[in-house]
């Protein structure tokens, strides 16, 4: 789980004060990696009347301002210098890994269907409500208690499939669900096929430019220059192969406008890249912090060190564009400033940070999936043993954590005897929560905590 919480480490108090308070003051350049005098290094003094010291020494800095002034005096002399030429990342076509947990059993629905193909799944859909969708673009519902494959309908102009959902949206502070237009093909790319930017591969070739078939393996996601280029090697040739559509992919006269491909150079922990968006440098945001610490959790080896239960989890390609996951966080959001970015309520055990796994959540939600599995010893989880009694019998005592409260439920016998009531009230628990929370988390959430099983091998 999400811990957002900063840790200051504390030192004990320090020895020979006299003796160090006579002795000047030092500080690391951390251009140069000497440690100096404070009188070696310039200082920066803020609006509160507060002085600090920069962090590279005076002769780092003098350095660093006369080479920059070199510089500029050359560009002014012969002209700024053009940019190496980075070629485009290589084009790559990929399928989304399925977490089997989110596919739905057609033996226990009571349909009698024919499926489209031996590999036809019917996979449920986060932000819709109670949808499974199909990797050929069929939809099937539960309403009332029954299942049912959805209807769908052609578009006039395009003719293309299209059903109409209610999909779960944050509107004027709470959750609710409001009818939309969904297409087959988009729908069915978003959840089957890695599109590495959503910004702008937002049409879509159908191989053969059969429009009516949607199954996932011949669908494209193309910005709308390499669409009309695939576009036109089909009205010249009749057909356009994988090839062609790599080639297209791969020319960067065929890129969108304002793109650049040093923006898809990997810098975030060797796997990151802020793709096209608009919040280039700025760091400091909410979002960027959040893309920044879920890639750290998984691919920084001293964060892996100190929490283990990041050991082994991934982020998904779609997810190593800071583009793409800023529109998902921001279509997610629902203001409060005190949210966890989560990868396993929804998907039980879930090991990659993805759009079909993750959600966001307010953190004191977030505090009641955590099971301090790495610090709780050999007992399982709201289970901790007493001391024994005079006659040397040991009790185990079961207790729940909320709100940074300890509730205790009794002493039993056997430690499986103590989880036992663990498991009944801190399910029940997050069921009430659930239904007191219900407009203020998203229907996906809700539901997970209505269906959570608190397992002994959690």
């Amino acid at each position: 789980m999400l811990d957002d919480k900063t840790v200051t480490d504390k030192t004990e108090d320090e020895k020979n004060i006299g003796e160090k308070a006579a002795a000047p003051e030092t500080k690391l350049c951390t251009k140069c990696g000497r440690t100096l005098p404070i009188s070696s290094f310039f200082t920066r003094k803020y609006e509160s009347g507060k002085v600090v010291p920069r962090s590279e020494c005076k002769e780092c800095t003098n350095a660093i301002n006369k080479k920059n002034k070199i510089k500029k005096r050359n560009e002014k002399l012969y002209g700024v210098p053009p940019k190496p030429d980075i070629p485009a990342p290589k084009y790559e076509r990929q399928y989304k890994t399925i977490n089997s947990k989110r596919e739905l059993d057609l033996s226990k629905t009571g349909l009698d269907i024919t499926l489209l193909g031996m590999d036809e799944t019917f996979i449920k859909q986060n932000d819709y409500q109670d949808i499974w969708l199909s990797n050929y673009g069929r939809v099937l519902q539960l309403e009332n208690e029954q299942y049912q494959l959805v209807q769908g309908q052609y578009d006039e102009n395009t003719k293309r499939l299209y059903y109409m959902l209610k999909k779960n949206v944050f509107r004027r502070n709470k959750w609710i669900f409001e009818e939309e237009k969904v297409y087959a093909d988009v729908a069915v790319v978003k959840a089957f096929v890695v599109n590495t930017d959503w910004h702008n591969n937002i049409y879509i070739w159908h191989c053969d430019n059969a429009i009516e078939d949607n199954y996932y393996r011949n669908l494209y996601p193309l910005n709308q220059k390499e669409y009309e280029a695939v576009q036109k090697v089909f009205d010249l040739t009749g057909k356009v192969s994988e090839k062609d559509i790599a080639n297209i992919k791969d020319n960067k006269k065929y890129k969108p406008s304002g793109w650049e491909a040093e923006n898809f150079i990997p810098t975030v922990c060797s796997v990151g890249y802020i793709g096209c968006s608009d919040e280039k440098g700025k760091s400091n945001t909410t979002v960027y912090k959040k893309w920044r610490a879920m890639l750290s959790r998984c691919y920084n080896e001293k964060i892996q060190n100190r929490q283990k239960t990041y050991k082994c989890c991934t982020v998904c390609e779609e997810w190593k564009n800071f583009s793409n996951f800023k529109e998902w966080y921001e279509s997610h959001n629902c203001g409060d400033s005190s949210l966890n970015l989560d990868k396993d309520i929804l998907v039980k055990g879930n090991k990659e940070y993805g759009p079909e796994n993750c959600c966001i959540v307010p953190e004191f939600i977030n505090t009641l999936f955590t099971n301090g599995k790495a610090n709780r010893g050999k007992y399982p989880l709201g289970v901790h043993a007493e001391k024994s009694n005079a006659c040397g019998i040991r009790y185990y005592r079961a207790a729940f954590v909320a709100d940074q409260k300890s509730i205790k439920l009794g002493t039993f016998k056997t430690p499986e005897e103590a989880f036992q009531k663990y498991k009944e009230y801190k399910e029940q628990y997050i069921k009430d929560t659930a239904k007191r929370y219900k407009d203020k988390i998203p229907y996906s959430v809700y539901e997970a905590m209505m269906n959570w099983k608190v397992e002994i091998t959690d």
